[in-house]
């Protein structure tokens, strides 16, 4: 359905769905209290279904978040069908029933877990493990700390039902902050329209929440079946409107800075380790030694889940240290041949040039060029002449003695040699040697006067001297190469 049409249709429902909720309250008489609870129940559960729909359609694992949304969201409803039970079939008045209230400060343990790790650096499995742990321990230190203040029955004393509720402020407020922060450091569409959304229901709830809870439930209006029951439903149908409509164009157009995204993604689980030690900091004056335990898990948890993180981020530098050395490397080899590339060649003959320059040594340079080579690749294909150009490559490669000595492929048919520290006479053998082993290997090639693959080599030696260049030295083996074939070709000639 196109936004245009789904975004009235979806405030028509959210608006229709408030006023049947009043209308209910109004003409149900002494069934208000059924009434009611049939629509607090109804808005999440609206809520849950858009959720599910938004999860198909972006994917609905952990790492998406919506899951997680949807936990909550099962939590919350769970607890308002415990306090309608309380109401409609125990008669239980008390304003803050443990069973209900217990379910509604669970409620926000999966946003909690989706604040800490949807989006940032989740690390490793063990690492997921250790958040996981952390989830479960905030889970069960809020139930021990909910417990601490009220029973099943509910709140011993009004003093523990408003204790209750302050609990409620800090957790809703913590949750409001902590996405918001979540949605502005986003860097993807997606998470920054899963943020967006959360920040909107958490913040809205946090609302409703405090004026729920302080100013109707502890004071106004004790028992559901009022009408100040309809501002319980806004939250959840926002959520549903937002979850159902997509992402907005301020999802779209939000680009936060760099460092921002950095630094929450990889300080965002700090917030779980963070939320363990608050409560289990609370916890300490009535349960010590699990306030104690929930301290030590909290510390250890973020201190183990840091030093995963670093190992990480080592074994990750180095794999892109060895990936940038591999692909310096790819960078001056040749793809057919595998030896170096004309690039190669003319960072090494620089090198070269500035040290025989500084030591007066002789550098001699060979200009290697296969015979016919156009017609080998006429008559045999173009599969074969690569195949020619990798085995003249290996037989020039292995000809070389010395370290020093590198070969590269200088363009087309053609290989450079570069010998430091090599007169003439020397440049001249080794080239020489050359081409008689490439003749041993005996390549056919009937369109060559020896019916075998051969070679042309100039050569060119010199003694740098200031003013000159190295591409004077490749200028005079060109011209050397030019001179053996056009003499005959298979044949070695020097530049004097």
């Amino acid at each position: 359905m196109p936004k245009a049409i789904a975004a009235p249709l979806t405030v028509l429902l959210a608006t229709a769905f408030v006023l049947l909720h009043g209308a209910m309250i109004s003409f149900a008489g002494i069934h208000a209290i059924a009434a009611s609870y049939t629509f607090l129940i109804a808005a999440p559960l609206l809520a849950l279904a858009a959720v599910i729909w938004r999860g198909k359609i972006e994917g609905f694992g952990l790492s998406r978040g919506w899951s997680l949304l949807a936990a909550s969201l099962v939590l919350w409803t769970a607890g308002m069908v415990i306090s309608m039970q309380e109401d409609l079939f125990f008669a239980n008045s008390n304003a803050a029933p443990g069973g209900s209230m217990l379910f509604y400060v669970l409620y926000g343990v999966p946003i909690f877990y989706a604040v800490a790790t949807v989006g940032g650096d989740a690390g490793s499995r063990l690492q997921r493990v250790i958040d996981a742990v952390l989830v479960i321990t905030l889970g069960y230190l809020y139930f021990a700390m909910m417990f601490s203040w009220v029973s099943l029955q509910g709140a011993a004393n009004p003093m523990a039902a408003h204790v209750i509720a302050d609990m409620f402020d800090m957790e809703n407020a913590f949750l409001a902050f902590t996405t918001a922060i979540r949605f502005l450091s986003s860097d993807t569409v997606a998470r920054r329209h899963f943020f967006g959304v959360l920040t909107a229901f958490t913040s809205t709830y946090a609302l409703v929440a405090a004026y729920y809870n302080h100013h109707v439930a502890l004071d106004v209006a004790q028992n559901i079946g009022s009408h100040y029951d309809l501002v319980a439903d806004a939250p959840f149908l926002l959520l549903m409107a937002l979850a159902w409509l997509g992402p907005s164009r301020l999802s779209r157009g939000l680009n936060p800075p760099l460092g921002l995204v950095r630094f929450v993604r990889s300080g965002s689980p700090l917030l779980l380790a963070l939320a363990v030690l608050v409560i289990a900091i609370l916890l300490l004056r009535q349960q010590f030694t699990l306030g104690v335990a929930g301290v030590i898990i909290a510390v250890l948890g973020y201190g183990l889940r840091s030093i995963l993180s670093q190992v990480q981020q080592i074994e990750t530098a180095d794999v892109l240290r060895r990936d940038r050395r591999m692909f310096a490397e790819m960078a001056l080899r040749d793809g057919l041949t595998g030896v170096p590339n004309r690039r190669a060649f003319e960072e090494a003959l620089e090198r070269e040039w500035r040290l025989a320059l500084r030591s007066q040594q002789a550098i001699s340079l060979l200009l290697a060029d296969i015979d016919l080579f156009k017609q080998y690749n006429d008559r045999y294909g173009h599969l074969a002449g690569d195949a020619c150009l990798r085995e003249v490559a290996s037989v020039l490669q292995q000809a070389l003695k010395r370290p020093a000595d590198m070969l590269a492929r200088y363009g087309g048919e053609e290989f450079v040699l570069v010998l430091p520290n090599t007169p003439g006479a020397g440049a001249g053998n080794v080239a020489m040697r050359l081409c008689k082993q490439l003749s041993r290997l005996q390549l056919p090639h009937d369109d060559s006067p020896t019916r075998y693959v051969t070679i042309s080599i100039g050569v060119a030696c010199v003694v740098p001297t200031e003013g000159a260049q190295p591409n004077d030295l490749i200028s005079a083996a060109d011209r050397a190469l030019y001179a053996a074939k056009r003499n005959g070709r298979n044949r070695v000639e020097r530049t004097v």
